[in-house]
């Protein structure tokens, strides 16, 4: 048994790593697994056009915030509401995110797993906790949502927080924070551990649609949804794709490990081509494989033909005459010479010109050099 080298060994399981965090890491944050898009757009029992509509028949304005790229100081909104983003938020858009918030916007982050958005929360200081929620109603006692009155709220699904120092717990769910809120610059966050209050299931359970309200009546101007990481942006090329996904960063990543892999090995592309153990081929060889697919073909003539002009041209020069003069003049020109010469030469023409066998032919293209140039006869 051939002997598995180990670096080959080393070289794939890097790879099939690579591959796997591409799969686990291009689209971490995706709660469409549990049926919940977070989106405004989406009517089914996981989006969030409910709520949207629940917010316009209060009376505030509301927008998405989408296009060729995330800006939601552009946007001009007061509060904005990123829902389980389904797609990564990158580094540029975390610093929208910031700057948003500095020049005093208000950030609400819903989550359900806190995956996609876990570099967010922990730049904020409410990263979440390893420990998740109890379904069922939890009670609310922060003279922050009292107006309206928020006394309980409804969750299935979601994740406690760990709020630093500086962030300020404001709901529990059996002494474990659910919602906190942190300030940077002018501006507030506030981090839900669950999409359940704001999805269409769930925002006519207990005071959710309150809850919703209270937050986004925090600002003083439109109200802005975060569609953008639910995919409603232009797709982006294969070069943007490669460079601000990690699903193009572990490829480029598996394709050099490949080229350094093939390079220190020495190894070469595809199966080896084996030499060619057969001698060159002889002039013969050419000449017989043509002459086989002559025979196969049935076009005997053609050999006939050509032996036939043969011998009249070269016989009309031996007697000085032009290749084109009528075979019977030239044959007559050397029957005055060498009548046996002429009585073969006639002889040969008419063979010419019916069929002949292969080895009829062969004899009579030796008759026709004999005829011809008797000295290079075979």
């Amino acid at each position: 048994m051939k002997r598995i080298d180990p670096l080959a060994i080393v070289a794939a399981l890097l790879f099939v790593a690579l591959i796997v965090l591409s799969v686990v890491s291009a689209r971490p944050a995706s709660p469409l697994g549990f049926g919940r898009s977070g989106s405004t757009y989406d009517q089914s029992p996981g989006g969030a056009s409910l709520f949207r509509q629940y917010l316009e028949a209060a009376g505030l304005r509301v927008t998405s915030i989408e296009g060729d790229r995330f800006a939601p100081n552009a946007a001009g909104v007061s509060v904005l509401f990123l829902l389980g983003p389904t797609d990564p938020i990158d580094a540029a858009d975390r610093a929208q995110l910031h700057d948003y918030v500095r020049f005093g916007g208000i950030l609400v982050i819903a989550t359900d797993l806190g995956f996609g958005e876990r570099q967010v929360l922990d730049e904020f200081g409410l990263p979440a906790a390893p420990s998740g929620l109890r379904a069922g109603t939890v009670p609310v006692r922060s003279i922050a949502f009292a107006e309206p009155p928020v006394r309980s709220l409804s969750i299935d699904l979601g994740i406690a927080l760990a709020p630093n120092d500086d962030a300020t717990p404001l709901v529990l769910d059996d002494g474990a924070p659910f919602v906190a809120v942190a300030r940077e610059g002018r501006g507030t966050v506030y981090v839900v551990g669950s999409l359940a209050p704001f999805v269409n299931s769930g925002i006519a359970l207990a005071d959710n649609a309150h809850f919703g309200l209270v937050l986004a009546a925090a600002g003083t101007g439109r109200v802005g949804f975060d569609e953008y990481h639910h995919g409603a942006h232009p797709s982006p090329d294969f070069v943007a794709l490669l460079e601000r996904t990690w699903l193009g960063r572990a490829l480029l990543a598996a394709g050099a490990l490949l080229f350094v892999y093939i390079v220190l090995t020495g190894r070469r592309i595809g199966p080896p081509l084996p030499l060619d153990p057969r001698p060159p081929r002889s002039s013969l060889e050419y000449i017989r494989g043509f002459a086989g697919l002559v025979r196969r073909s049935g076009r005997g003539e053609i050999a006939r033909r050509r032996l036939r002009l043969d011998l009249h041209r070269g016989l009309a020069r031996l007697v000085g005459l032009d290749p084109a003069t009528p075979f019977d003049r030239v044959a007559g020109t050397v029957e005055a010479s060498s009548p046996s010469r002429a009585a073969r030469a006639r002889t040969l023409d008419a063979a010419l010109a019916g069929r002949l066998r292969g080895d009829a032919l062969v004899r009579a293209a030796n008759e026709v050099q004999r005829l011809i140039h008797h000295e290079e006869a075979t």
